[in-house]
Order: structure tokens, then C-alpha cells, then sequence
């Protein structure tokens, strides 16, 4: 049979704490000599930058939470 791929599962989803955003530059509100702004680019905790978590054992095993 052909037809189009189905699509697979995803064993990750968003992190809820930085709903995907997971690197954010802070600025440390001082200006260098040329007038660039440093800044800090700092990496959710919960996802350690990535973006995304496993999935719970539960939603993976198809039980009722």
C-alpha cells in the first residue's frame, strides 16, 4: 500500500518551565568601552537548554493518568 507516512510519537514534549525558550540573554547592565551591553546567556535548569523533557512513563506505557 502507498500513501503518506504516518506520523511517529514523540517521546518529548515542551518544557513547562520555558515553554521551548530554553537560553535567555540577561543583561548585566553595564556597557563596555565601544558601547556593547554585556550580556549572560543563561540555560533553563529543568532542561539544561534543550528545550524539551521525557515524556512521563505513564503517557509512554498508553495508561490514564
Amino acid at each position: 500500500m502507498t500513501g503518506p507516512i504516518p506520523a511517529t510519537t514523540t517521546t518529548a514534549r515542551i518544557c513547562p518551565n520555558c515553554d521551548g525558550f530554553a537560553t535567555a540573554a540577561i543583561s548585566s547592565g553595564g556597557r563596555n568601552a565601544r558601547g556593547h551591553l554585556h550580556t549572560l546567556a543563561v540555560d533553563c535548569r529543568v532542561c539544561l537548554g534543550t528545550g524539551t523533557v521525557p515524556a512521563p512513563a505513564v503517557q509512554l506505557a498508553g495508561g490514564r493518568a
